[in-house]
């Protein structure tokens, strides 16, 4: 393909977005999810950052954790573009992107769903929620993509996030100074509430059949029928085999850590060890249950997570 010419992924299928908080289980999801033979999974593109290639690689977020937030795009166009993921590879697909640095961004996921393709391009970055512009321009490329919406107990998050170690408040910092019409910094569930509200808001406008809600509890206890929901949802079949796949995360080319340059692209507790590790479904109640004896949730986001199934 000419540096500036792009054939259009015509006969590619939509291509599938996760829109989710950091910790929401995204990196098992979309690991799962990514093991269907009708699915492409990717690591985290965070591609829509922005307009064009560069503003991608110039992302304010790699400021903070060390361009970690170009790794996956790294990582999946060694991979498809050039075959593998090796320091090679990696060094080629900086370079193709070098080379396209004013390229659309859009023109790139053109270029990775056409790669894809027959099989659905599957983008599961966090980073997409930190504002709505980013979600606006995702709607604005692809209209007809299909959404997933992976929510998790707003409790259950604040204390994953707060847990996890340099990462975790470095995120809720970023998050926290997206936030408008405060004149304090928003506390967590405070984040969590705006940030979720907001994606409900923007896909209450799109078609019913053109987004789906998830509970990412749902997905690590009763993972088999939640798992099928989504599958379904995308116009794919589960049987015996797909299932038996989905179940082995772990056997993805992604799985794991990347070659130098390109060594993330996930949550690293994922690809320390990507394999599943699942709860029973008499556990689900528990993950559930909104611990307000833990920490102050305002009404109004007690209210709003009651209405996404948390009690």
């Amino acid at each position: 393909m000419a540096m500036d010419a792009l054939t259009p992924a015509t006969d590619a299928p939509q291509p599938v977005f996760v829109l989710a908080l950091p910790k929401t289980y995204t990196s098992v999801f979309g690991g799962m999810l990514g093991q269907h033979p009708g699915i492409m999974g990717t690591p985290e593109l965070n591609m829509f950052v922005g307009e064009t290639v560069h503003d991608w690689a110039y992302q304010p977020a790699n400021d903070v954790l060390f361009n970690v937030f170009r790794d996956g795009l790294l990582r999946t166009l060694s991979q498809l573009q050039f075959g593998a993921q090796t320091v090679q590879t990696v060094q080629a697909a900086e370079q193709w992107l070098v080379d396209r640095q004013n390229w659309p961004i859009r023109d790139v996921f053109e270029h990775l769903r056409a790669l894809s393709a027959p099989k659905i391009l599957l983008d599961q970055s966090p980073i997409y929620t930190a504002k709505p512009a980013h979600i606006l321009r995702i709607l604005e490329a692809y209209p007809n993509a299909k959404f997933i919406h992976l929510v998790r107990n707003p409790t259950g998050w604040v204390k994953s996030m707060l847990g996890w170690q340099r990462i975790g408040p470095v995120l809720l910092d970023m998050y926290a100074k997206e936030e408008q019409g405060l004149n304090r910094n928003p506390d967590p569930v405070e984040i969590w509430h705006a940030t979720h509200e907001g994606i409900a808001g923007l896909l209450s406008q799109l078609p019913e059949d053109q987004w789906i809600r998830v509970q990412g509890e749902t997905v690590i206890t009763d993972t088999v029928p939640a798992m099928r929901r989504v599958v379904e949802f995308l116009g794919l079949s589960m049987g015996p085999a797909e299932t038996e796949e989905m179940m082995h995360p772990e056997n993805s080319v992604f799985a794991g850590w990347g070659p130098p340059g390109a060594r993330g692209g996930n949550n690293p507790d994922f690809l320390s060890d990507p394999r599943l590790k699942l709860k029973t479904v008499e556990q689900l109640p528990g993950l559930l249950k909104i611990q307000t004896d833990a920490m102050n949730v305002p009404p109004e986001a007690l209210t709003f997570a009651r209405e996404l199934g948390y009690e």
